[in-house]
């Protein structure tokens, strides 16, 4: 596992509009509680350059407008804040400058999936999210709340990837003391259905280790995001969990399917945490074992 290797930093993608503030105050929110410092970065691409042109800029204009967000965000809520401008392509660079410093949670806003909307906080966020080292918290245009992330929703099927989110989950649960509610996707299949209920076996272990308030609810019969959604909102959720899916044939690529993309873009602006899957998680048929947050 490389959590021992994270630092208390959370990155921030940041394209100077409303939505790139709205994932700011998550950001914050969760570093108040996390003791964390931000970096807000902004990708320099040949755009960027052309636009700076065009307006009789340089990038002076952009490292003075970053330092005042910085010296704000100090100022208003005590935590440090610095920024990078690395130049590359918004859908790698961002995962790449995560790694080389050793973040260990990226907040990001996405503009949803408007007609051809092409920002960098825009539909683009989930490709961006499908190449980060780590967790990947997407917002839309509703604020953190005052209170945080007091609600977690976990949806729960059969695969043995999906228990890595009992491990992010127990973590933010922690931040905030909040309570995690696993809402399980159950098939008429026998065997799928036995697969779901040693996952949620596992989940309510490990939370209950951890006096982690929780709770199960089986997923109604019908659309599956539908009614996740539903349930979510009915809960008032703070936060939804998903892991992204090891695309077909290809051992690194991850890729986010369309009924993720559902969620991601949920109508109730519920903020969702994606996690693409690690295998170092595995070890002998079981994951997390040895981790202190466990024992």
């Amino acid at each position: 596992m490389e959590e021992k290797n994270r630092q208390n930093l959370i990155l921030v993608p940041t394209d100077f509009t409303d939505v790139a503030d709205c994932a700011l105050s998550h950001a914050i929110a969760i570093a108040k509680k996390g003791k964390d410092e931000l970096l807000l970065v902004h990708i320099v691409t040949p755009d960027t350059k052309a636009k700076l042109k065009k307006d009789g800029k340089t990038i002076t204009a952009l490292e003075e407008q970053l330092q005042k967000q910085c010296d704000s965000i100090f100022k208003e809520h005590g935590i440090k804040a610095g920024f990078e401008l690395p130049e590359g392509n918004i859908f790698t660079t961002i995962g790449e400058t995560a790694k080389n410093r050793g973040a260990r949670l990226l907040v990001m806003g996405t503009h949803g999936v408007v007609g051809l909307n092409q920002k960098v906080l825009g539909a683009w966020a989930i490709k961006v999210t499908t190449s980060s080292p780590v967790p990947v918290v997407i917002v839309q245009k509703k604020n953190s709340s005052a209170n945080g992330y007091k609600k977690i929703v976990i949806p729960m099927d059969g695969s043995k990837e999906v228990k890595q989110k009992v491990f992010h989950a127990i973590l933010m649960a922690k931040l905030f003391d909040a309570e995690v509610k696993i809402y399980a996707k159950y098939e008429s299949d026998e065997f799928i259905t036995n697969q779901v209920k040693k996952n949620v076996g596992f989940a309510k272990s490990f939370l209950a280790k951890n006096n982690i308030k929780h709770s199960e609810e089986a997923g109604q019969k019908g659309n599956y995001v539908k009614e996740l959604l539903r349930y979510s909102a009915q809960e008032n959720a703070d936060l939804l969990m998903i892991m992204t899916e090891k695309e077909e044939d290809v051992v690194i690529e991850f890729i986010i399917g369309p009924e993720n993309e559902k969620i991601i873009n949920n109508e109730s602006q519920i903020p969702v945490m994606c996690v693409n899957p690690d295998l170092s998680y595995f070890r002998g048929g079981s994951i997390l074992e040895g981790s202190i947050l466990f024992q």
